[in-house]
């Protein structure tokens, strides 16, 4: 078990809340309202966020009751009204006794502003007052009542299927991911030209290249990966090629296809210098490699994603 982990555990159970350790949520009710209390960037687990669903017939909250609500309360960094969404979150702290004292005065302010406004609990999606439950989505967490959550589970259920079922087009890939990969090339080229081998420029041929593929290509397979990184690898050397005629061009007063057939030639004479060349490659290979890794885990734990739709609390399907 994770120190983070031990941490949430054991503050649900000093708030009186549950903890569902398979999503890092903190659940249960307070005063008729379903809370859910979560990290909404998993990369600071302190900088904790309340969500619950509530409406009013006065109307939602405005800007003044956020400014009001904040300025008041010393641990709330902010407060907003999306729909029939409220979400507060608090301040970033490590310290278990500090972030439970926030995370108590801060439910129990929230709740009694929200009361003294006419808020009651409702649905996040339809806006019934009754009953609701957390959820756990592909996009986060709702609160739903029974009749929207079935419709949901059932949408999500045949949207999944219907993804699951669409024919990967590969030559449809393959042009989307050389048209991408122009796009790397060109932000290499950018770049280069103004002296610098930016990590950006790996990261945007790495995304561009992948996210053609996908475009045109219907989806985005194991296949089409593999494809797109050989793309990628092409398309680097390409670019870095064109960047030196580019260079050649300039100096030898040539059009930028000889500059392009002399680069070799230059190399081998060594009038460009060989560790110079390989060297900016190189660099551009770390780049893009930089860019691929994130993105490839990126596109694999948003696939793994796909289709999740359960209660808070209960196992992932």
């Amino acid at each position: 078990m994770s120190k983070v982990t031990q941490n949430y555990e054991q503050l649900a159970m000093a708030l009186g809340l549950r903890f569902d350790r398979e999503r890092n949520v903190l659940y249960g009710l307070r005063e008729g309202f379903e809370l859910l209390v979560f990290a909404a960037d998993t990369r600071y687990p302190y900088w904790l966020t309340v969500t619950l669903s509530a409406r009013s017939p006065m109307g939602p909250l405005t800007k003044e009751d956020y400014k009001l609500f904040v300025k008041n309360e010393k641990p709330v960094v902010s407060l907003v009204q999306e729909g029939y969404l409220i979400k507060m979150t608090l301040k970033n702290v490590k310290k278990q006794e500090a972030l439970r004292d926030n995370l108590n005065n801060g439910i129990g302010a929230l709740l009694n502003f929200l009361r003294s406004k006419g808020f009651a609990p409702c649905c996040q999606l339809c806006g019934q007052q009754m009953e609701t439950a957390g959820y756990g989505t592909k996009g986060g967490y709702m609160h739903l009542c029974p009749d929207c959550a079935g419709r949901m589970r059932q949408d999500v259920t045949i949207t999944t299927q219907q993804k699951k079922q669409k024919n990967e087009n590969l030559i449809g890939g393959i042009v989307g991911a050389l048209l991408g990969s122009v796009i790397g090339v060109i932000c290499i080229i950018f770049f280069s030209q103004l002296g610098r081998v930016a990590v950006l420029s790996g990261i945007v041929m790495a995304v561009c290249t992948m996210k053609g593929y996908e475009m045109l290509g219907g989806k985005l397979t194991k296949k089409g990966i593999v494809i797109s990184v050989i793309m990628m690898i092409a398309m680097t050397y390409i670019g870095d090629r064109m960047d030196w005629a580019i260079l050649v061009a300039r100096e030898w007063d040539v059009d930028l296809f000889t500059g392009f057939q002399y680069v070799p030639v230059l190399l081998a004479e060594e009038i460009i210098e060989s560790a110079n060349y390989w060297g900016n490659l190189a660099m551009l290979y770390i780049f893009t490699v930089g860019g691929a890794i994130p993105t490839i885990m990126s596109i694999v734990k948003e696939r793994k994603s796909e289709g999740e739709f359960g209660q808070i609390g209960s196992p992932r399907m």
